[in-house]
């Protein structure tokens, strides 16, 4: 059962999440099938009786996506966070016989290498790697430009003059020889891009209210992601607008947020299990050990 205060981090969360970042997820997990053109494909296991969960997305999901290498790992990622896009490809695929419906491995490794890109560049930024955005902007009598080159776009040139404006309409305004601004300029239009791409949907909601004479409910706008990917990228936007601070738990490696509004800057697990069984770890060690004579873990002494 949740703890009291689980149950209230669950109600503020409610009250104040903007974005619902939730994803289906598949009990019996995912299999390598493959497609007509031999093409690995990822899809549902196919187990009698075992359904669907919806769970929220855990802090810095976007980059344990960007990290993935192996047909392995990608198959580990889906069992825990489900398919990319919540639906299915056309009914075109044959395995064993049947028709089966799943994402083809070119579709996640493009993904995955989009996302990349970007995270390799928010880093860099964050870094202050000038020789690296070095690389990336020019500067150019027309202003400053990008060059970024992605597994699934190709190589893409963009005036950053011509492109971006303030939201009131104004040109941005660039200081000579300055490759910090253009390059977040650049990070900005290219997650804007895929923010487009993968929509996000407005929706109206009921939610629970403290309030005597609300009736126990009230209503608000919410928005919700329409697939995994799009609310990975959602989160990156969270993270890069505000600057939040993500850090490995250093018992199950998860990503989780730290700062103001999170967990305190000097933590190291992300929750409370995690530091417990840590602990617990680290005492079954101690209690391995040899003993001295004066009762301290340590070699015996003779």
């Amino acid at each position: 059962f949740p703890t009291r205060r689980s149950s209230d981090l669950e109600m503020r969360r409610e009250f104040t999440e903007t974005f619902i970042l939730r994803n289906s997820v598949c009990d019996a997990g995912h299999e390598w099938a493959k497609a007509e053109d031999g093409e690995p494909l990822l899809v549902m296991r196919n187990k009698p009786g075992v359904g669907i969960h919806t769970q929220p997305l855990p802090a810095g999901v976007f980059r344990d996506f960007a990290g993935l290498k192996t047909q392995q790992q990608i198959k580990a990622f889906a069992d825990k966070f489900g398919d990319l896009f919540n639906h299915w490809c056309d009914p075109q695929n044959r395995y064993d016989g049947t028709n089966v419906l799943g994402r083809p491995l070119s579709t996640w490794t493009e993904e995955i290498g989009d996302m990349r890109v970007l995270v390799e560049l928010w880093d860099q930024i964050k870094e202050r790697n000038y020789d690296a955005l070095k690389k990336l902007i020019f500067l150019t009598d027309d202003g400053p430009e990008y060059v970024i080159s992605t597994p699934k776009r190709g190589e893409r040139m963009v005036n950053l003059t011509r492109t971006l404006t303030t939201r009131s309409g104004e040109p941005i305004q660039f200081r000579p020889n300055d490759v910090l601004l253009p390059s977040r300029c650049a990070l900005q239009i290219e997650i804007n891009m895929r923010l487009s791409e993968n929509k996000t949907i407005p929706e109206l909601t009921w939610t629970r209210d403290t309030k005597e004479d609300s009736g126990g409910y009230h209503q608000r706008i919410i928005f919700r992601p329409s697939n995994l990917l799009a609310a990975m990228w959602i989160q990156f936007a969270q993270a890069v607008t505000e600057e939040l601070q993500l850090r490995q738990c250093d018992f199950c490696g998860e990503y989780f947020q730290v700062g103001p509004g999170a967990a305190r800057d000097d933590a190291k697990f992300c929750k409370a299990v995690c530091r417990v069984r840590a602990w617990n770890r680290e005492k079954q060690a101690v209690k391995g050990k040899p003993k001295t004579t004066n009762g301290k873990s340590g070699k015996s002494l003779r």
